[in-house]
């Protein structure tokens, strides 16, 4: 082996071991070999290397510190410069961190438990204390080590349990009292340690030890015990012993497989086009499946209101559910809606309850229950969909372990989120006007053409966005009396009688809204802006054009421009060119700077934009 980082980091050379003295150096190897032969992006990088607190040239002291790096290591391109950072290349025997993880892998993949424990021994005597011990960087421990060291007390707990099992018994009562003082939170070794006793004639011991760790729970956590401590306690008792743990070796049985969990929604079956999305997320899955080291494993798809990023990423992850052996999650983040978002800390409890995590097992705090979520989560090949996010805040937090691939949806650009995660951005624009037409006809049925000079124009007048298309092809499929002609100049030009009370049914999605919730983050300076670019702008506009309208020179309104941008309020066609859909100037035009009274009724919003399209 070259590197070790199970325990402190250090570099291996014709059997000497080698520490890298400098903090610094020492920190970016450790940041490189966690995620060996991975792209780490500059930021990422710099991140961990100065614990959150960049220096004033990020990019230069960072390639500084990679020279010198380069200089401590004798072997040759073994740091490699990538387009957006650098990667660590390691082969499979030259790092004590991916020996471990095979030979996890093939303990968890043979049938033989003697064969299993011992596995299971090699693997953990490459430990020589904690993980990246000489490492300082709170980040590298938070998002890196403590993942990590989850495992290492995962293949423990196993190799304990396999001891067990095969009534190894030497040495295992006194290794589980100093496991269980050392982590006094962890169920597993107190069960383990209760069985123990039990299997060792010690039945007053196992019965003491419950004792001892109800105490400790309750007074540090103010919980009772998990289930499985409950249940071997209470077969302890009355001596029925027929938790696995408890019986002899000739009556352990093979398990199958556990429930795959899935919470994904059912698939929209009128979802229409978008094959340049679907096919852009099939290259990124691709390109992680290949290994490939620039690979990030976050799809963000952002885009505006009601253009159809929720139904893609369902429509994706349902054609390839079948990818993700270990489960599917789904959870709506409610970022943009009726209610308020989605705290972390309660999207995390159910993720967690997604998994089958029993609910008097999740912690309090929102950290803990991240750090749970990841370790729960790693090394499993899971597909994680976040639905609706507000912000990057809001899901920085729910990503699950580096195995997984999550797929975020969200109005927001989720800028922040891409800077210190990397991320495959696809952006969701309006339908194609042979995509639009399809869906009225999906939805209408075999009533219209799809190809008629009336759709074609209706799919215009709502600006090819799915969910104006789908409110306004449903008020035509409930309305078949109606000629699509007459119910097109109805849209148009007679909106009071469409708003009448008898035709809305009271869970009838109302597009303003809808679009009015995009506006909630906004400051009184960007809602006073897009107010006035509503009211005087043209469908294209340059920044020129929007300072002249706002009275302000280009540099002041560059800001609220962007944070139109960032919330999908505004689209950006070139550096300094946007555009303003007609629907959100529709809803813009009544717009205060409280954003108050926004609740109008949608045929009111598709005539507004209609009327002014037509003008």
């Amino acid at each position: 082996m070259r590197y070790l980082v199970l325990g402190p980091v250090a570099t291996m050379r014709d059997g000497w071991m080698r520490s890298i003295p400098s903090e610094k150096v020492r920190t970016l190897l450790a940041a490189l070999l966690l995620h060996p032969n991975e792209q780490m992006s500059v930021t990422q990088l710099t991140d961990r290397v100065w614990n959150g607190d960049a220096p004033a040239s990020p990019r230069r002291a960072l390639q500084t510190n990679v020279v010198r790096l380069r200089r401590e290591l004798p072997w040759n391109d073994s740091v490699v410069t990538t387009p957006a950072g650098y990667l660590m290349r390691v082969e499979p025997d030259d790092l004590d961190l991916t020996v471990f993880r095979r030979l996890l892998d093939e303990a968890a993949a043979t049938t033989d438990l003697e064969r299993e424990a011992e596995l299971l021994r090699r693997a953990l005597q490459l430990w020589r204390g904690p993980a990246c011990a000489d490492v300082p960087s709170g980040v590298i421990q938070e998002y890196d080590v403590l993942a990590l060291t989850e495992r290492r007390l995962r293949a423990v707990e196993r190799r304990l349990e396999v001891d067990l099992l095969v009534d190894h018994f030497d040495g295992l009562v006194a290794e589980l009292r100093a496991l269980t003082a050392e982590f006094p939170l962890r169920e597993r070794f107190w069960a383990l340690l209760m069985a123990a006793l039990h299997r060792q004639g010690r039945q007053a011991e196992a019965l003491e030890t419950y004792h001892t760790v109800s105490h400790r729970l309750a007074d540090g956590l103010g919980i009772d015990p998990g289930v499985d401590l409950r249940k071997i306690h209470q077969e302890i008792l009355t001596g029925r012993g027929q938790h696995e743990l408890l019986s002899p070796r000739t009556t352990v049985t093979v398990h199958g497989p556990p429930t795959v969990p899935s919470s994904l929604p059912t698939d929209d079956p009128q979802f229409a086009g978008r094959d340049r999305e679907l096919a852009a997320i099939d290259e990124f899955v691709r390109d992680v499946d290949s290994g490939a080291p620039a690979a990030p494993r976050t799809v963000v798809i952002d885009g505006p209101a009601g253009m159809g990023k929720s139904a893609l990423a369902l429509r994706w992850s349902t054609l390839n559910a079948h990818r993700f052996p270990d489960g599917h999650l789904y959870v709506d983040l409610a970022g943009f809606g009726p209610t308020a978002p989605l705290e972390p800390v309660d999207a995390l409890g159910l993720l967690l309850q997604s998994l089958g995590t029993p609910v008097e097992q999740i912690p309090d705090s929102s950290l803990a229950r991240a750090a749970m979520f990841r370790l729960r989560t790693s090394g499993l090949r899971m597909l994680v969909v976040l639905d609706n996010a507000a912000s990057s805040d809001q899901v920085r937090a729910l990503l699950p372990g580096a195995s997984c691939l999550t797929i975020v949806t969200s109005r927001n650009q989720l800028r922040g989120l891409a800077t210190r995660h990397a991320v495959r951005r696809v952006t969701v624009p309006r339908l194609s006007p042979g995509d639009a037409c399809a869906l009225i006809g999906a939805v209408v049925g075999g009533r219209i053409d799809p190809g008629s000079q009336e759709v074609r124009r209706l799919v215009e007048l709502c600006d090819r966005t799915p969910l104006a298309l789908r409110i306004v092809a449903e008020k035509v499929a409930r309305l078949p009396h109606v000629s699509l002609p007459h119910l097109l100049r109805d849209l148009i030009e007679d909106e009071e009688r469409l708003e009448a009370p008898a035709d809305f049914d009271a869970n009838l999605v109302n597009f303003r809204t809808v679009l009015s919730w995009s506006t909630r983050s906004l400051d009184a300076q960007s809602l006073i802006l897009l107010r006035r670019l509503a009211t005087d702008a043209g469908e294209e506009f340059s920044l020129t054009a929007a300072a002249e309208l706002a009275a302000v020179p280009p540099t002041v309104v560059r800001s609220p421009l962007d944070r139109l941008v960032a919330i999908n309020l505004l689209g950006q066609e070139g550096q300094y060119r946007y555009r303003l859909s007609p629907l959100v100037r529709a809803v813009a035009v009544g717009l205060t700077t409280s954003s108050a009274s926004l609740s109008v009724p949608v045929t009111r919003l598709v005539g507004t934009a209609m009327a002014l399209k037509a003008v």
